[in-house]
Order: structure tokens, then C-alpha cells, then sequence
């Protein structure tokens, strides 16, 4: 029973049991006066503080007080709302399954008020309450069937309004089911069967059944030994439902870490990497150029953006294993080193995304493979393995250790060399490890063996393969576009610096917007467009052709939103504040070392109430390697005195309500379907506070950042949607 504090209003059965009397006894006396209660048609509720009042007052005190302490220790873990007919209730439920329930997981049961029998004359007050109780409650538990009605005329259906109502208010609906005939009972239901969200039953049969039903094969199957298990499977079900995105994400990127520690092994890669095709000429006359590079100008690494694209445009309608195996045979020839070297830096490139850490059992931070098993399932979950492109249940995991592997042998790789970034994420770069040559050469082989991947994991549908390296071979193209105004937007010398001077605010606000879109926004893009590539969607929704939209957009804003929020959390400085706010490079302020201008620091730099010097503080402050603690915190309160920090934010929240209220509603969805997408997107003001903490210890002051410029950047980054 829960607790007496935990309800408004209380029926004559409830109240009853509290004074261990008859509801006879209570009904009396309500009529005599007794007992206050209210009246809805022929329903009496008794109202928390008389029974609080009553309770008090029985004579069986000590007995009662005794009861209610038990009653108030009674921690109900969760809550339940039965959705069944009254009559359901009262022949089938009430006597076979109400004594498994309310001992840890408080279940409402509608049958136990003082319904009429004839539901014509149920009140109006006695739905409000209904109404309030699943408001309060965590799920649904679902318990239908056909049974005659009063008339004779068969039903069964009388609680779908509560389904609909639950799932659009994204609480999970369990079903209840006996065996296959009441199985197939739901199955006819469809609507409902569509919107559930787990199956609850004893019944192995049933259990096998749903795991491939056209029906039910969306739904989770949560199998109990006995009636016994109840409880403890339903509690098992919704913590894992209502466990935070964070969790949810560890647990995607422990099976993928777990897929790429087996994909990746030196052996394999070994296998995959030394063939015996014949080398490529043409690829050879691209390496060509990264002969005698130094990188001690910006001149060399935009030689290698541009090797990059032209491999992408050479392989651009001619991807196969054999071409993808030549262009390696050539890259492995040029760069003219030994195997174990090649092994070497390959495999030390990949340590930080897979590494095995003894006794943890979730995975490592991967925004890319928890963003495409998200966007592939909104649009695979109601498919068969039949219906299914890809029957292994390993495809997701596979694909998102795939893009990783690009991820961090060549983006990261080539944009470590770049940066001159010695640290990624506590291990030295590949450049520091080996060399900047070595790390060149890692990139170009890591975008290689991602399309080599693509088209091996999907051998039993070459053609999606060959689409989905198709796919990464032009993001690799588009990376490298954005790549050159990383460089352009790098300012670590003062004869750039002075040229930063020289531009308004809208010509660097461009700039920016196309550095954001080809190093992040245009992955996470690609990544959208492999999810709507990947799932035969056509069997599942109507608007399939809307989604190879809208995936694609969804991915790009998701990676523009985490990198400015990374940026700004590049600021937090305050080693103090946590170890995780050092960043992947190992310390706050690390793009400003290296001379790179996020957002924030733009609008601080172009901001009317900073005075000249503090303005040229900040200049000077680009590309200084020696940037010490005192400097770092001047900088924070210039960007937040500046409301540059608050700007960023406010742009943020304007980009996620953007996806969340004009992209995600396009999926043909149930909100408890789309919770996870709602929750991956939903970053929230929280990232100003380590800032508002520094602020007031510091006694910082604040202006009021523009609405015009806010609104003049949102639109700016809008603005990439037109062109898809």
C-alpha cells in the first residue's frame, strides 16, 4: 500500500483497509456524518486530511499507527496505472494477478473505486481521477481482452484512450499477455500494438514469437519464470527506460567498442591492410606532393587537404574492393616503412576510442555511433530481420565503430598534425608519437579502410555498401574543404592577427560557419544520411523520402551543437573544476593556444563594451603556447563580461529547439520512441555554470549581449539548411 501522504483522495475501500473495518462500516458512517467525505455520483472520496484525522482517531490506535509506520516505510520504487476494463478487472485481473503487485511497484488499479455497474452513470469526477493517476504514474500496465458486456456485445478495447494518452506523454506501456490466442488479440488491436513499448508474460512461446512479430517485434520482451517476478522484471525494465542518456550512451558504446576491439585487432587490420593488388597510379601521383613536407607553414598542411580531396574525388564512382585495395597497396608502398611500423601507428591511433578498461561495462564517449544508432533505429524498430537490409544484430555496433575508425586515424590524425596538438585525450598524438609524416599517411589509410569496411559489413547487400562508402567518401571531401578554414580561422601569428583586425564581424562570422559545417556539422550530416541509407525505412514509414532529409539535417545540427558547446567548454578552465573540463587535448584553453577563434571568442573580440585593450589582451593572447592560469582567467571574464558566454548559449537552446520542434516531429513516431532523440539533443544552460561560479567568486560584472547579433548568427547557421 503507499503511502498516506502520497494521495489526495482516498475511495471507502482504501479507507476501510486503513481502519482494518468493512467498507460497509466506512459507508455508514459517511452517511451518518462520521466522516466527511465528497460525493461524485455514487462514489464517495475521502480527502487525505481526514483520513489522516480518522487514523488518529480510531479506536485501534496502536494497531493502526503500527500499520500506517509500516505503510510509510513501504518505499514503492515505481508506480503503475492498470489499463483494463472494469469487468476485466473484477473476473480476470483482480483474482489472478492484483496479489503480485503493490508490494514494490504501487499499482493503481480503476476497478477498486465504487464504480457503477452501469457505466452510464459513472461520473465525470471518478475520469478526472483516473486522468490524475496516470499523470502521477510511471507506466502503464495493460491488461485487455475480449469479454461480453452487459448487453452481450463483444469488447475488449474500452482502454486505448489510456494507452494514447500515456504514450503521448511519453510513459511506457507494458502489456500483459496470457498466451498466443490473447497474443493474437493485441496483434488485431493495431494502434495499440504499435504504441507499446514492452511485453510482459510467463509464456515462452510468447516471448520467441514476439521477437519477430510483424507486431510486437519493436517491443521489448520482458519474460518472467512466474507471476512471482512480476515486480522485479518491471522495475528491471523501467530503470533501464528511465536511465539518463548518459547511461543509455555507455552502454552503446561498450558493444561498439567491443565490435572494434574484434574488427580491429592488429591481425586483422594486418589482413585487411598488406594485399597483393597491384598499386594505382594516379593515387601515386597524388602522394606525390607530401614528399618534403615540413609543416612549418600553413602551406603544408593545405597540401595534404588537398591530397585528401583529391583521393576522394579520383574514388567518387569508382569505389570496389579492388579499387580501395590498390589505392592501400599504393599508400602502404609510398609511405616506405615497414609493417610493424604501419601496424604501429595504426593501432596507437585507435588505443583512446577502444581500449579495454578492466571492470567497466559501458563504453567511452562517442557522440557518432550513439547519434547513428539512434537516427537507424527511430526507423528499423518496427522490422523483421526479414524486412532488414542487414540481418546481423551487430550491423548498428559495426557501423559505429566504422566511423570512429575514420573518426580518429584521419580526422583526428591529420588535424592533430595541423593543430600541432601533442596530447589526445591522455595519450601523445600520432605525429608526437612517430611523426608528422607517419601521421599523414595514418589519415590517408584510415580513410581508406573506413570505405573498405563499409563495403565488407554489408556483403549480403553490395549495393548499400557501395552507397554507404559512397557516402563517407564524400564527407571526406567536404572535411577537407572545412579543413581549410580551420587553418584560415587559426591565427598564431601576428601578421595574421593584424589581418583579423581588418575584418567586420560578418566576414569571420561566414568563414566560421563553413569551418563548422565541414570539420563537424558536415559528418554528423553524413552520418544522418547513412541512418536513412542503412535501414529500408520504406517498410516501416510513408514519408521515407522526407526522412533522407530530415536525418541529414538532424545529424548536421547535432554535431554544430556539440562542437560549440565543446568549444565553450574549452574555457573551464579552472583546472580546478573538474578533470573532464581539460578537454580531449588535455587542458582548458588549448584551441587558444594553438590560435584558433570559437564563436565566443569572436563575439568578445567584436564587442561593443570591452574597451581597446582588452581587446588587444585577446588578440595578443591567440597562439601564445606560454598562456599561464592568470591569463586564462582574465580571458573567461572578458568573455563573460562581454555576454559572449551567454550568447553562445542562448544560440544553443535557439538550434536545439529548432531540431526538436521543426526536424524530429517529421518521424512517424511515438514520443516514447523519440525520447531518446529528444534527450540527445537536450543540452541545456548548465554548461554557464562552472562561468556563473567563476563569476562570483571573482565578483565579475555583466553586460547584456546583443539580440541582434544573436539573432544574426542563428540565422547564419540556418541558413546551411537552404542549401541541402
Amino acid at each position: 500500500m503507499e503511502k498516506i501522504e502520497d494521495r489526495l483522495y482516498f475511495t471507502t475501500s482504501e479507507v476501510a483497509r486503513l481502519l482494518k473495518v468493512s467498507r460497509i462500516t466506512v459507508f455508514n458512517h459517511i452517511k451518518k456524518g462520521l466522516i466527511k467525505a465528497n460525493k461524485l455520483g455514487k462514489t464517495y472520496l475521502i480527502s487525505h486530511e481526514e483520513v489522516v484525522h480518522l487514523v488518529g482517531k480510531s479506536p485501534l490506535t496502536n494497531e493502526l499507527h503500527e500499520t500506517d509506520k509500516k505503510i510509510k516505510s513501504d518505499k514503492f520504487k515505481y508506480r503503475l496505472y492498470l489499463a483494463s476494463g472494469i469487468s476485466l478487472w473484477r473476473t480476470f485481473f483482480n483474482p489472478k494477478y492484483a496479489r503480485y503487485f503493490n508490494r514494490k511497484v504501487r499499482v493503481f488499479q480503476p476497478g477498486e473505486l465504487d464504480n457503477p455497474v452501469d457505466h452510464r452513470f459513472i461520473p465525470i469526477g471518478i475520469a478526472c481521477y483516473d486522468l490524475n493517476e496516470i499523470n502521477h504514474a510511471d507506466a502503464l500496465l495493460v491488461y485487455m481482452k475480449k469479454y461480453l458486456t452487459r448487453d452481450g456485445a463483444p469488447t475488449g478495447t474500452d482502454s486505448t484512450w489510456e494507452c494514447g494518452y500515456a504514450i503521448g506523454h511519453a510513459k511506457p506501456v507494458i502489456m500483459l499477455v496470457e498466451d498466443l490466442e490473447h497474443l493474437d488479440y493485441y496483434a488485431v488491436q493495431w494502434m495499440v500494438s504499435f504504441s507499446i513499448n514492452a511485453i510482459l508474460t510467463t509464456n515462452r512461446e510468447v516471448a520467441k514469437i514476439c521477437r519477430n512479430h510483424p507486431k510486437f517485434v519493436h517491443a521489448t520482451i520482458i519474460l518472467a519464470e512466474n507471476e512471482e517476478q512480476f515486480e522485479n522484471k518491471i522495475i528491471e525494465y523501467l530503470d533501464n527506460y528511465y536511465r539518463s542518456i548518459y547511461s543509455r550512451s555507455g552502454l552503446i558504446n561498450y558493444k561498439v567498442d567491443a565490435v572494434a576491439r574484434e574488427i580491429f585487432s592488429r591481425n586483422n587490420l594486418e589482413g585487411d591492410l598488406f594485399n597483393k593488388e597491384k598499386t594505382d597510379s594516379q593515387i601515386k601521383e597524388f602522394l606525390d606532393k607530401l614528399k618534403g613536407l615540413k609543416f612549418e607553414t600553413d602551406k603544408d598542411s593545405l597540401a595534404v587537404c588537398e591530397v585528401e580531396r583529391e583521393v576522394s574525388e579520383y574514388l567518387r564512382g569508382k569505389i570496389s574492393l579492388q579499387s580501395i585495395n590498390q589505392a592501400l597497396a599504393t599508400v602502404v608502398e609510398e609511405w616506405q616503412e615497414n609493417s610493424e611500423k604501419i601496424l604501429a601507428c595504426l593501432t596507437h591511433s585507435i588505443l583512446p576510442p577502444f581500449k579495454f578498461v578492466e571492470g567497466r561495462h559501458s563504453g567511452t564517449k562517442k557522440t557518432r555511433p550513439e547519434l547513428f544508432f539512434e537516427l537507424y533505429d527511430l526507423v528499423t524498430h518496427h522490422l523483421t530481420l526479414e524486412q532488414r537490409f542487414i540481418k546481423s544484430p551487430d550491423f548498428p555496433a559495426e557501423v559505429g565503430a566504422i566511423l570512429e575508425l575514420y573518426n580518429w586515424t584521419n580526422t583526428y590524425a591529420l588535424d592533430d598534425v595541423f593543430d600541432n596538438s601533442k596530447m589526445r585525450q591522455k595519450e601523445p598524438t600520432v605525429w608526437q608519437k612517430f611523426s608528422r609524416r607517419d601521421a599523414v599517411y595514418t589519415g590517408i589509410v584510415g580513410h581508406l579502410l573506413t570505405l573498405k569496411y563499409l563495403l565488407t559489413i554489408t556483403r549480403e547487400k553490395p549495393e548499400l555498401g557501395l552507397k554507404m562508402a559512397e557516402i563517407m567518401n564524400d564527407y571526406n571531401h567536404t572535411m577537407y574543404e572545412g579543413q581549410v578554414f580551420d587553418i584560415a580561422l587559426t591565427f598564431d601569428s601576428d601578421e595574421k592577427k593584424d589581418l583579423l583586425k581588418k575584418k567586420n564581424f560578418e566576414e569571420i562570422l561566414n568563414l566560421y560557419v563553413k569551418r563548422i559545417y565541414g570539420i563537424c556539422g558536415g559528418f554528423y550530416e553524413a552520418i544522418g544520411l547513412l541512418s536513412a541509407t542503412a535501414g529500408n525505412k520504406e517498410e516501416q514509414i510513408l514519408n521515407a523520402e522526407q526522412i533522407n532529409k530530415i536525418s541529414p539535417l538532424v545529424g548536421m545540427y547535432y554535431g554544430i551543437i556539440q562542437m560549440i558547446r565543446n568549444d565553450l567548454g574549452d574555457y573551464l578552465v579552472v583546472e580546478e573544476e573538474s578533470g573532464l573540463s581539460k578537454g580531449m587535448k588535455g587542458e582548458s584553453h588549448s584551441d587558444i593556444k594553438e590560435g584558433k577563434v570559437d564563436l565566443a571568442y569572436l563575439v568578445a573580440l567584436y564587442a561593443d563594451k570591452l574597451s581597446p585593450e582588452d581587446k588587444e589582451f585577446l588578440y595578443q593572447s591567440l597562439g601564445d603556447k606560454e598562456l599561464n592560469a592568470q591569463a586564462k582567467e582574465k580571458i573567461n571574464q572578458l568573455l563573460w563580461q562581454s555576454g559572449a558566454v551567454d550568447l553562445v548559449v542562448e544560440l544553443l537552446i535557439n538550434l536545439i529547439d529548432h531540431v526538436k520542434n521543426k526536424l524530429l516531429t517529421e518521424y512517424q513516431e511515438t514520443p516514447t520512441r523519440m525520447k531518446w532523440m529528444f534527450s540527445l539533443m537536450a543540452i541545456t544552460k548548465e554548461i554557464l555554470n562552472p562561468f556563473k561560479r567563476q563569476a562570483l567568486r571573482n565578483g565579475w560584472q555583466k553586460y547584456e549581449f546583443d539580440p541582434v547579433l544573436l539573432e544574426k548568427v542563428t540565422s547564419g547557421i540556418l541558413e546551411l539548411e537552404k542549401t541541402k
